[in-house]
């Protein structure tokens, strides 16, 4: 999964690079199905941590034996590789804190959570990892969501659950259209996230949103 952050003094042009570089530049959680989920994402799962820009960063959780070349190419992404991850944590490992770019991500193993801050110490997002099914929870808060492609609730996401199908027979197919779905979430807050693998439904009916893979 791909977390990156927009400064408050970034102009449009500014915004819209780092979008871009969030679109071609990604991450992505291989995160286990529920019919392979690890009980114990502390010892089972290895977290890959990978610095793509100064505003973004990836994110690779995936079954400890595995490594990032298995992760499976779905051509969603300009690039396949993104270089050599700034930290691997795996086994019986602690709570730590890594420097990507200029994103610090607080890393916890038990429940699984990542809590990602800017330069300025200002906590951009937070997310948890449930072991069964792989289910990530994120931080909405008041902001505005948008993205997530064409069609669907607008032009804020906030409240609906999109299972993210694609075609013209969709609920509310009059008043919201045909579906087109990108798993690109945007908060007006100051940051957005791509959820490469796997695929699956958004949740954003409560404060802290949902994504069920």
């Amino acid at each position: 999964m791909l977390a990156t952050h927009m400064s408050e003094g970034c102009d449009r042009r500014q915004v819209l690079k780092q979008l871009a570089a969030a679109i071609g530049a990604l991450a992505s959680p291989a995160l286990p199905t529920s019919a392979n989920a690890p009980s114990t994402p502390s010892q089972d799962w290895a977290v890959h941590i990978t610095s793509v820009s100064s505003h973004t960063c990836r994110l690779t959780v995936i079954p400890k034996e595995r490594t990032l070349a298995e992760v499976a190419f779905n051509g969603s992404l300009v690039k396949q590789f993104w270089g050599t991850p700034v930290a691997v944590l795996s086994g019986d490992w602690q709570s730590q804190t890594v420097q990507a770019g200029g994103i610090r991500v607080h890393a916890s193993p038990n429940p699984l959570t990542f809590t990602l801050e800017d330069p300025g110490g200002r906590t951009v997002q937070s997310l948890t990892i449930a072991p069964q099914p792989g289910m990530v929870e994120f931080e909405t808060g008041e902001s505005r969501i948008l993205g997530l492609g064409e069609g669907g609730a607008q032009f804020d996401r906030r409240g609906s659950l999109d299972r993210m199908l694609s075609g013209q027979a969709g609920y509310q197919l009059r008043t919201h259209g045909g579906r087109v779905p990108i798993p690109w979430v945007i908060g007006t807050a100051g940051w957005a996230m791509f959820f490469h693998q796997p695929y699956g439904s958004f949740d954003f009916r409560d404060r802290r949103s949902r994504f069920h893979p």
